[in-house]
């Protein structure tokens, strides 16, 4: 595919600004990494599977970096961890990975201004589940100090500290969430960082499994997957199916006044079962969203980093235009006061690329193929 000058003056603009995430703008980009979906679907073709997490902070394309997963808790032992191919050391007598290399990563990436937080759960064939307020305030206390702020002898990612918490919960029992975010909450009140709350719910309204959290608990960012179901983002037309307002007032009801929605999206055709567009479409549905939910909106979530390689010029597209065309400083008004205290960020300006843009897309870079999710011990193909 012929890529175009355009597209190729602005990358190179993009990535020579390395922008931070901030809570009040409304065009911050999301990913997951640690799951090289990409690969599920070619074994054969290891040159290109996902690269190391470093290799995703080289540029400004993404703020936030969610590694993917704590697969197994709330049973015998410690946490387990699932990271595809890039780690498979654990420490000695326990089923917990050892990841040096992951936390160098983590370190320069935050370094670079971004977000590197941990997420909980994933799809498909794992276990875990918070059945209780009592399980869930001592998983909180774990992750504090496997992950966070804390200490212990088993740190996955040695001393490296994460930004925070993703719950990615589509299985288990899920009564002890909110307790094990209000007991995170407890350790973050008497840290000097600032630490991220978020959930990645199905864009069904409620969902099945994080409604009562969602609608109960403290939330910075959630990220709603608009694919993989009828209500994807290619049915936006349809009110039967998509409905984005539920999610809008969930989230201006939430106890953090810079609480934001962001539209979950497949990163490439394979990525999903369904909900990928082709950039004129997409542009155009976000702008529907942007414009009539500015105040909440937060912006894009990718599934997942294993694409931006293999399916650069969307994704860099993609990206690029939501940087240009939304914008920071939108703050959506409560419908109830609350007593929370909240610290406020600073604004960063973003580069304005609208006229470099205009030529790229019009262009259609769209592909009809559905790749084949394979899963393995070497790979996790598993959508978020």
């Amino acid at each position: 595919m012929m890529v175009n000058s355009l597209l190729l003056a602005a990358t190179g603009l993009v990535a020579g600004t390395l922008a931070a995430y901030n809570p009040t703008c409304s065009n911050n980009i999301v990913t997951y990494w640690g799951q090289n979906s990409w690969g599920g679907a070619h074994l054969s073709d290891p040159a290109n599977w996902e690269g190391s997490l470093g290799s995703y902070c080289q540029d400004a394309t993404f703020d936030i970096i969610n590694i993917s997963f704590v697969t197994n808790f709330n049973l015998t032992g410690l946490p387990v961890l699932n990271h595809a191919f890039h780690c498979e050391t654990v420490f000695n007598g326990t089923n917990t990975l050892h990841c040096p290399d992951i936390g160098a990563d983590i370190k320069l990436c935050q370094a670079n201004g971004k977000k590197i937080v941990l997420s909980l759960g994933g799809g498909n064939i794992y276990t875990y589940g918070l059945s209780s307020a009592a399980d869930g305030q001592a998983f909180a206390d774990t992750i504090w100090n496997m992950f966070l702020g804390g200490s212990s002898k088993y740190r996955p990612y040695d001393d490296a500290v994460l930004d925070g918490v993703d719950l990615d919960i589509e299985s288990g029992e899920h009564t002890g969430y909110p307790a094990f975010i209000n007991q995170l909450r407890t350790h973050f009140s008497a840290a000097s960082k600032q630490y991220l709350i978020s959930a990645t719910p199905q864009c069904v309204y409620p969902d099945a499994n994080l409604g009562s959290t969602l609608s109960s608990s403290w939330m910075d960012n959630t990220y709603v997957q608009f694919y993989n179901n009828p209500c994807n983002l290619a049915n936006i037309n349809n009110r039967w199916n998509f409905d984005y307002a539920s999610w809008d007032t969930l989230t201006k009801t939430n106890a953090n006044p810079n609480a934001r929605i962001y539209v979950g999206l497949p990163a490439g055709t394979g990525a999903a079962g369904n909900g990928y567009l082709d950039l004129p479409t997409l542009q155009t549905n976000l702008m529907t969203l942007y414009t009539n939910y500015s105040a909440s909106f937060g912006g894009i979530m990718l599934w997942d980093a294993s694409w931006y390689s293999n399916n650069k010029a969307y994704v860099l597209g993609l990206a690029n235009w939501v940087k240009s065309n939304m914008r920071c400083g939108h703050k959506h008004e409560h419908k109830h006061r609350h007593k929370h205290k909240h610290r406020h960020h600073s604004v960063y300006s973003l580069l304005d690329l609208d006229s470099i843009y205009d030529n790229f897309f019009a262009n259609d870079y769209s592909t009809n193929s559905m790749a084949h999710h394979n899963i393995c011990h070497v790979i996790r193909a598993t959508d978020v």
